[in-house]
């Protein structure tokens, strides 16, 4: 049988995002349905420290060069030389070698203010769309994780609908850690007394709707988690007493304060799934997403709307009163078993 090789340039890394939760939580199922005469290994680089344990997919470390020259060096080199599939869910996008892969967003073609300065738009951004065109034309398959954005990237790109698989993202994975209620403790945080948001804060995130809505909601505290780098327009920003950044917190920390919060936020432009507001969710947690992208899709009457470019400002005791539907309406059409039956299907009719 044609070795399977999964891109494990994830591993590598010492955080996990969310493409590498995807790919973590998604190959952790798949390990369970793969047959054992399957040939299916996940190529990660010679350094990595964090390695899942697996019983059927085989973990191989081949190559050594930075994460960003071994995707598009050792990782089709080894494919290349074993005549190999690749799957690659987490956009490595190498340009040598076709395969399925997972293009989780369009965020390079639709959302200008992701791309703020010089390089970044006029280098950074024209590479990734170079190869993201290549890519997706050239694919045996192509993956996305929203019904919304496989529409997005079929009229981007000229594609049949019916050559995009939807293979979604889940929650189960929040239900397996502990909660860290030291983080209550350390920000002196009481319980519902405080907004939460999780996410890098680039544009696209949309961090100038938290500010204009902690000044509306003085009463509130606002909690933003996630990296500590600063949209450029902000940087010079003085920003209200009633927002805490804490900067990078553990998936347990994550879980006591979505448990803990008067409401999780997702104020977005653009998303191509949106995985927090879904673990929220699963923890009791109310939550108030974009009226945007793919977040009516996912959640349907089970979240509070907002509209991310609407910066007056919300009454969030006012919006928060309102009823919503139940959540396992939104819960129920996800599992990362379910995803990785698709993904195996798909596997199986490409190899």
């Amino acid at each position: 049988m044609r070795q399977v090789v999964i891109n494990g340039d994830y591993l590598a890394f010492t955080r996990m995002g969310g493409v590498g939760r995807y790919a973590s939580e998604l190959l952790a199922e798949l390990d369970k349905i793969v047959d054992e005469s399957d040939d299916v290994i996940i190529l990660t680089p010679i350094y990595t420290v964090n390695v899942p344990h697996l019983n059927r997919i085989k973990i191989v470390k081949y190559g050594d060069e930075a994460i960003l020259k071994w995707k598009h060096s050792s990782l089709p080199t080894y494919i290349k030389s074993h005549k190999a599939l690749l799957v690659d869910l987490t956009q490595a996008f190498p340009l040598q070698v076709k395969g399925i892969t997972c293009v989780h967003d369009c965020i390079p073609e639709l959302v200008d203010s992701a791309y703020i300065g010089f390089f970044n738009k006029f280098i950074r951004k024209p590479i990734k769309l170079m190869q993201r065109r290549w890519v997706v034309r050239r694919a045996k398959a192509l993956i996305t994780v929203s019904e919304t954005s496989k529409k997005d990237i079929a009229r981007l790109y000229h594609k049949n609908l019916n050559a995009i698989t939807v293979v979604p993202n889940a929650w189960q994975h929040i239900i397996r850690f502990h909660s860290d209620d030291s983080i209550l403790n350390k920000y002196n945080l009481k319980e519902k007394s405080y907004i939460f948001t999780l996410g890098s804060r680039v544009s696209h995130k949309n961090i100038r709707w938290i500010i204009v809505n902690a000044i509306k909601n003085k009463e509130d505290l606002f909690v933003v988690s996630g990296e500590n780098s600063y949209d450029k327009n902000f940087e010079n920003e003085v920003f209200p007493g009633n927002i805490i950044f804490t900067g990078y917190i553990t998936d347990e920390e994550i879980k006591s304060l979505m448990i803990h919060c008067k409401a999780f936020v997702l104020p977005s432009l653009y998303e191509g799934f949106g995985i927090p507001p879904l673990e929220a969710l699963a923890l009791g947690c109310k939550i108030i997403v974009s009226n945007t992208s793919c977040l009516p899709e996912i959640y349907e009457d089970s979240a509070y709307y907002i509209k991310p470019d609407d910066y007056m400002g919300v009454n969030l005791d006012n919006l928060l009163k309102h009823p919503v539907g139940d959540a396992n309406h939104a819960l129920n059409k996800y599992s990362w078993e379910k995803s990785a039956n698709i993904l195996y299907d798909l596997i199986k009719k490409n190899i």
